[in-house]
């Protein structure tokens, strides 16, 4: 198949999808994959080869910095002992388990360890795709986790590369490898993200402030690499570094097509792994070295590997929660403790995606002497736990969600919403009296602003009308601001009501109206989430 069909056929299917996902009642990108596999086995859609570094230096830095973007920051921060846990030794402790099963079942250790190594990390688009419908701050933890796990793996993997190609590695050196990968790209994350706010300060001009935006992830992941830190981790810092304060300096006009072109791109991005993962199935198993019965015999493998490591899972988080319990007994610890239905929920959103399948085409082809050893089997062991996990977990997650009672939190964030609504409202209303105190004048304008009707005005009142709603917009961001700094509002339900904010604002420049913010109802806020891929 062409570069420029593939192009187009993925594009299409993408776009596509959603509709094709309602038909069948399956989530989005359990459907991508199927097509993907289907295209692969089709008898004109030949062998589609995934280049391991399109995926980790072009896909995967725009689907992290996307989905760090739209990440609370005071909501990571207080659920950092949760995210740490299972982005880093949770990493390690799967890869070791993983590795050591591999080997039992025959792999040599090599690849054995590489193989734990590549289907230790949770991967970023398949949670960002599956698990919108879950309360926030579990949705925070998972989005945490799988932004940062994917640099512990990634750093396990060139470790067990390195070992195999001769290289000494000891534990001493592997923990000194890991700490530099998370410092390095913890630096060059906050040094891209202040060049880059920098940059934003001192532009108006929506593309500009587009084009930086694009810039930034592939500039923090390129750096980190050259200085062999993690490029993961350097984009997920640049992202939070910059979300708030950069939300703050662009203007309402730049935000909107920002954050459009973003929502657009990580959609079709994320759709587009889901499929060029399907599409590698006819490369991964049409090898020489994986005759029919040998492809029978991984495939149970697999699916053995796929429910250990839901089992690893499991055992994880609930005993570090029990752990954490028994040692930390504070008020403020029983605040977040989450009920098992939740951590249950949290274990079944642990799929595997993309960025696992792209780790295992990295590993070379030969080492000196000979070919790689048990490559192979890492390929297509790692092709059937990503599927597994994209087919079962994936397609039952609704279910269990609904099982654990888990989508009630949307309906607390409603009412959170719909609350800093009405005081939004009351400030803009306050804002307005104060005006015609101070200028009768103005009663014309304010009377049609309330009843938010923009006709049957001069044009010298409609100009003034225009003038004190964008100062009441204004005064609605100072309160929607001070709603944030008081903890009555997280960071995303601030950039929600930004939003429509910077949309309202957009169509008072086309001379358009908008329905009232109080006339909206709650659960129509609450069902929109910026960044949203499915």
């Amino acid at each position: 198949m062409s570069t420029h069909v593939l192009l187009v056929l993925t594009t299409a299917l993408v776009a596509l999808a959603p509709a094709m996902a309602r038909r069948v009642h399956l989530p989005a990108p359990s459907v991508l994959f199927l097509l993907g596999c289907a295209l692969a086995v089709a008898p004109l859609g030949g062998q589609v080869h995934l280049e391991p570094e399109f995926v980790l230096l072009v896909l995967l830095p725009v689907i992290l910095y996307w989905e760090g973007y739209t990440t609370s920051v005071q909501h990571a921060w207080r659920y950092r002992r949760a995210i740490v846990l299972t982005a880093v030794p949770l990493v390690v402790a799967t890869a070791a388990v993983v590795a050591v099963t591999a080997h039992a079942l025959g792999l040599g250790w090599t690849a054995a360890w590489i193989l734990g190594a590549v289907l230790a990390p949770t991967d970023a688009s398949a949670v960002a795709a599956y698990a919108r419908a879950l309360p926030l701050r579990l949705m925070t933890i998972l989005r945490g986790e799988s932004l940062i796990n994917d640099g512990t793996a990634l750093v396990l993997l060139g470790i067990a590369i390195s070992a195999a190609q001769g290289a000494h590695v000891s534990a001493a050196s592997a923990a000194g490898e890991l700490a530099w990968a998370y410092a390095g790209g913890t630096a060059v994350g906050a040094l891209v993200a202040a060049a880059g706010l920098l940059a934003v300060r001192r532009s108006q001009d929506p593309l500009v402030l587009a084009a930086v935006s694009v810039a930034e992830p592939f500039a923090a992941s390129v750096l980190a690499e050259a200085v062999h830190a993690s490029g993961v981790v350097a984009v997920v810092v640049c992202a939070l570094g910059i979300s708030r304060s950069a939300r703050q300096a662009v203007p309402a006009s730049g935000r909107l097509q920002v954050h459009a072109f973003w929502e657009t791109t990580s959609w079709l991005v994320n759709g587009a792994l889901f499929v060029l993962v399907g599409l590698e199935a006819r490369s991964v198993f049409d090898s020489p070295a994986v005759d029919a019965g040998r492809a029978g015999a991984l495939v149970g493998q697999g699916l053995l590997l796929a429910a250990l490591l839901m089992a690893v899972r499991v055992a994880w988080l609930f005993a570090t929660a029990w752990l954490v319990r028994a040692l930390d007994r504070r008020p403020v610890q029983r605040e977040l403790r989450i009920p098992w239905r939740l951590r249950l929920v949290a274990a079944w959103s642990g799929m595997r995606g993309g960025v696992s399948l792209a780790a295992a085409l990295s590993v070379p082809v030969g080492l000196e002497g000979g070919p790689f050893p048990g490559r192979d089997a890492v390929l297509v062991l790692t092709f059937v736990v990503v599927g597994a996990t994209l087919l079962v977990q994936g397609a039952t997650l609704p279910l269990v969600i609904r099982w654990a009672h888990a989508d009630g939190g949307q309906d607390e964030e409603a009412t959170a919403l719909a609350r800093a609504v009405r005081t939004l409202d009351a400030a803009a209303d306050e804002h307005l009296q104060r005006t015609l105190e101070r200028d009768p004048g103005a009663r014309l304008p304010v009377e049609h602003l309330r009843r938010h009707a923009h006709d049957g005005l001069e044009r010298a009142d409609r100009e003034r009308l225009v003038r004190l709603r964008r100062a009441a917009l204004q005064r609605e961001r100072e309160v929607l601001a001070s709603l944030v700094r008081r903890g009555e509002l997280e960071d995303t339900q601030m950039w929600r009501l930004q939003e429509r904010l910077d949309l309202e604002e957009a169509l008072l420049v086309t001379g358009s109206e908008l329905p009232h913010a109080a006339a909206r109802p709650a659960p129509a806020l609450a069902r929109h989430r910026p960044g949203r891929t499915s």
